[in-house]
């Protein structure tokens, strides 16, 4: 494998691990936002918010654990353009964590904490059924 090759084919994995991030944050909080049954469900099913905060850090540790493994690789390949090359990942590591951190402000805020009218959500999707 040339190594125009191996960067191209490790450029295109920390894309693809970025466009997951940032997709499966806007995701989640458009549905959390606009669907009024999973809204409901993520506040008031026992332990599912704790559930899924977990999940989001674990995934968002994952996630730039192997965009930094990425970053270093390219470094090694980069030759003259490794100044390039680190700014560039490191823009990558603040999207992924913004992103990720999207979802997860969204479920310890609204799903996790306790405030007056969180479970007002079950009678309106009863009555409305």
């Amino acid at each position: 494998m040339t190594p125009d090759l191996l960067f191209k084919q490790l450029e295109s994995y920390s894309n693809a691990i970025v466009a997951f991030a940032v997709l499966q944050g806007l995701a989640f909080s458009y549905a959390f936002g606009n669907n009024s049954t999973f809204n409901c469900t993520v506040k008031n099913a026992p332990h599912l918010a704790e559930g899924l905060a977990i999940a989001f850090v674990v995934l968002t540790f994952l996630l730039l654990a192997a965009i930094v493994w990425l970053g270093r690789a390219m470094e090694s390949i980069a030759g003259e353009f490794v100044t390039l090359v680190k700014k560039l990942y490191l823009g990558k590591l603040v999207a992924v964590a913004l992103f990720s951190l999207l979802p997860l402000c969204l479920i310890l805020y609204y799903g996790v904490r306790d405030y007056p009218g969180k479970t007002d959500c079950k009678a309106a999707i009863h009555a409305a059924t």
